[in-house]
């Protein structure tokens, strides 16, 4: 059984889910970041032999998520698609005419190159940033904001040392210097071991858990 963890940002809270997502209850909103759909396609086209599935597993879990939690809002933090056009964003704009009642936000990433036309979906709104009383959110993280920075492009995660010399590493949600930053939601994407810091915070995704770490 699955068990999300509760946080307070802003005397706000947040649900931290182990499918590497947030949900937001106040605003019934899903909020995500670097899914890299058509990654496995990239791939393929590149000369790097994948399967070719039927359906995408990242957009499965994504369903899920909207059957646990009915989100009137989804918000991507970048890089939902990874490179050219191929055949996963078709099943992505099914995607979207399946769930058109639920308003779909892209703040753009690095990897969102497709023509502006490709992106012209009447429940999916595309912007460099979105910025709220309390909280901000871009891809990129910010080096100097006042506001809490919701963000991804980095894939965070962390390497944790056992009293026996074994270790694991496991993606995370990282809280530092205002950044919130958030693991890749994306099947094939890789991960960024982040060096320990004393005043940060980490939200390591193990399984069917979200835990809490603190590394003072």
């Amino acid at each position: 059984m699955e068990t999300h963890l509760e946080i307070l940002l802003a005397n706000e809270k947040f649900f931290l889910l182990p499918q590497k997502a947030m949900y937001r209850p106040a605003q019934q909103e899903l909020i995500l970041s670097d899914l890299h759909l058509g990654k496995a396609a990239h791939f393929r086209k590149n000369g790097i032999p994948l399967p070719t599935p039927t359906k995408s597993k990242d957009l499965e879990i994504l369903q899920q998520l909207i059957n646990n939690w009915q989100p009137k809002k989804i918000t991507i933090l970048g890089d939902l698609f990874h490179s050219d056009y191929n055949e996963e964003w078709v099943l992505f704009k099914e995607f979207l005419h399946l769930h058109s009642s639920i308003a779909f936000v892209l703040v753009k990433g690095n990897h969102d190159v497709l023509q502006k036309e490709m992106y012209n979906i009447q429940n999916l709104l595309v912007v460099d940033e979105v910025e709220e009383p309390n909280f901000i959110f871009t891809h990129y993280p910010l080096k100097k904001c006042e506001k809490i920075n919701f963000c991804g492009h980095i894939h965070p995660a962390l390497k944790i040392n056992g009293k026996a010399k074994q270790s694991i590493t496991l993606p995370c949600f990282y809280f530092g210097n205002k950044n919130f930053m958030f693991p890749a939601f994306g099947s094939l994407t890789g991960l960024c071991v982040l060096k320990p810091e004393k005043q940060a915070t980490y939200y390591l995704v193990s399984l069917n858990k979200v835990v809490q770490c603190n590394t003072n």
